[in-house]
């Protein structure tokens, strides 16, 4: 997993690499027919596939610590299992968690993980996810063949050009047991096949630039340079971001690709430039095509400069939807725009997408899935179901048991069931559950945001009473909503602000990478009057709420929030 660039493109075997990169979508249709069918028929039996793979977990993890302490080997079925095993959220498996990052085997899983994922979790600490060598050799390794032969079936062509692919570093760091840690993403691209490495616009190591504009400006550099055909990344964010940059910085990209050079300004390690570097090629006759292009058009679009784009493939649900079309005025109209799936850090629950209805086909061989109705919410006594119970039209919260150690893990997602492929559920991801908000995918929790607030007011000598969090996603930020007990100057709060930002950024490290790339916007602190709490008081009582019932979040992305702090605004103007 360390930093590394292959040369696959000299001599023989550099020869057949090419060639092999020539013809992608004839060779993963070699591997990705074959699992294609297999999963089909499952979708036929999706009731026994399931129940198979529960027994698998089971028999795999039933001498472990976890496994013992809750009777694995004495599970026969979904109802034991249930009656045993209780619905937890990491924070309930996060002692269990510690132990594997300490360096102890067996706990929740056979041995010691391959590497932990890496997110933001509910509390101030981060969440570790465990990935196991037995989930990466069963589920993941091999699922980019499924998942890349599928869009072929659908987009013929995409692979006949380069990729424009954005992943996160596989390493950020090792436990105190001495496993890694860092993105799954990071590891499944270092992972793959040399000749598809030729595949892909930019190498691996430009990920790895610490200086985020330094970063993109390096991958642009690759990018504007190749014929892409198609993009891959989560977030749509990222793609309005890349090709904002890409116009803004169109000078110094087309003087870098007619010289073959990368920007000497940019704040890039010695070692990472020596090896991108040695990548790089000049290409006066690609430089006076963009030339012409800029100098004819307004903007440097990459309708023009990547005319053979036949897919952006990123995700177009929950709040990414306000994103899209944003993407408009950047892309051609005939530019299809396909979902990414439902993945997390947690788990990659969908290999195939449904062009017809934009979802997602869950993927029913690996792992264990239970659901929740969205109407019963948290009630004590709702129903538990199975996969092959899932209606049409209906939502439901949905939790997984994997390979890795996660059993009846309550993921706090909320999808919809937009149809069926066979027995098997299409679904569509639409928000995060309670408690937590998630505009470009942070995850930011009430208590995150509570404790940010706390250490920014220490830090700034800010005094202040009540206050409300708003998660904005037309603005793509957060509004904080005050009563502040003095009269601040415009500095002051501005202050504020930034320690806010700062303070939220240690607290959850998905909102400083967010907001470092530009995809969160700086939050803005809006003082609401000194009198704010008895004015949302009041406004609630006339809402019909009793006195005694009065409850709030200090971190909410409702429309009712929305509307509520929107109408005690107009009575302060």
């Amino acid at each position: 997993m360390d930093a590394h660039i292959t040369s696959p493109h000299k001599g023989a075997k550099g020869l057949l690499n090419r060639f092999l990169a020539g013809h992608l979508e004839t060779i993963l249709a070699i591997p990705g027919s074959k699992m294609y069918r297999r999963f089909v028929r499952a979708t036929h039996r999706v009731a026994a596939t399931q129940a198979g793979v529960l027994q698998d977990i089971l028999d795999y993890a039933g001498d472990t610590v976890f496994g013992r302490e809750f009777g694995f080997k004495q599970i026969k079925n979904w109802e034991d299992f249930r009656q045993r095993v209780p619905v937890g959220d990491f924070e309930d498996h996060r002692p269990y968690v510690d132990r594997h990052v300490a360096g102890e085997e067996g706990v929740l899983f056979p041995g010691k993980p391959l590497m932990f994922n890496r997110s933001s979790g509910t509390t101030m600490k981060p969440k570790l996810i465990p990935v196991t060598p037995y989930n990466y050799q069963r589920t993941i390794k091999d699922r980019g063949k499924l998942w890349l032969y599928g869009l072929s079936r659908n987009f013929p062509g995409i692979y006949k050009g380069k990729s424009f692919s954005v992943v996160s570093p596989s390493v950020e760091g090792h436990t105190p047991g001495g496993t890694p840690y860092g993105s799954l993403s990071g590891v499944v691209r270092e992972g793959i096949p040399e000749f598809m490495k030729l595949t892909h616009a930019m190498p691996y190591s430009t990920t790895l630039i610490e200086d985020y504009d330094a970063k993109v400006y390096t991958m642009l550099r690759f990018g504007v340079a190749a014929d892409v055909t198609v993009i891959f990344t989560g977030n749509p964010a990222t793609v309005l971001n890349l090709v904002t940059k890409a116009d803004a910085w169109k000078e110094d990209l087309i003087r870098d690709i007619r010289d073959g050079t990368l920007n000497k300004k940019l704040p890039v390690d010695a070692s990472i430039r020596s090896e991108v570097e040695q990548l790089l090629v000049a290409d006066p006759d690609r430089a006076s095509m963009l030339d012409r292009l800029a100098s004819s058009n307004d903007t440097l679009r990459p309708a023009d400069y990547w005319p053979n784009l036949g897919l952006i493939h990123t995700w177009k649900n929950g709040n990414t939807r306000l994103v899209i079309p944003k993407l408009g005025p950047w892309f051609a109209e005939t530019t299809p725009i396909l979902d990414f799936g439902y993945i997390a850090s947690e788990i990659m629950a969908t290999d195939l997408m449904d062009p017809d209805t934009d979802g997602s086909i869950l993927q029913i061989q690996n792992a264990f899935y239970e659901f929740t109705a969205f109407e019963q919410d948290d009630a004590p006594d709702r129903d538990y179901l199975l996969t092959h119970q899932l209606e049409k039209g209906k939502r439901y919260y949905i939790y997984v048991t994997t390979f890795s150690g996660l059993y009846r893990y309550d993921m706090n997602d909320v999808i919809e069931v937009i149809g069926h492929f066979n027995e098997a559920p299409i679904i569509r991801f639409l928000f995060k559950g309670k408690g937590i908000t998630s505009l470009q995918g942070e995850k930011l929790s009430e208590e995150q945001f509570i404790e940010a607030v706390r250490r920014a007011s220490d830090a700034t000598q800010t005094q202040h009473d009540f206050f409300i969090g708003y998660a904005d996603a037309k603005i793509s930020g957060y509004k904080l909503y005050i009563e502040l007990l003095e009269d601040y100057a415009a500095d002051h709060v501005a202050r504020f602000e930034r320690a806010v930002d700062e303070a939220l950024s240690l607290v959850n490290i998905e909102y400083e990478a967010k907001l470092k790339s530009q995809r969160l916007k700086p939050i803005e602190v809006i003082h609401l009057g000194k009198d704010f709490f008895p004015r949302y008081r009041a406004l609630r009582l006339k809402e019909g709420t009793h006195d005694g019932q009065i409850k709030w979040l200090h971190l909410s992305g409702t429309a009712a929030t929305r509307d509520r702090i929107e109408r005690l605004e107009r009575e302060i103007c």
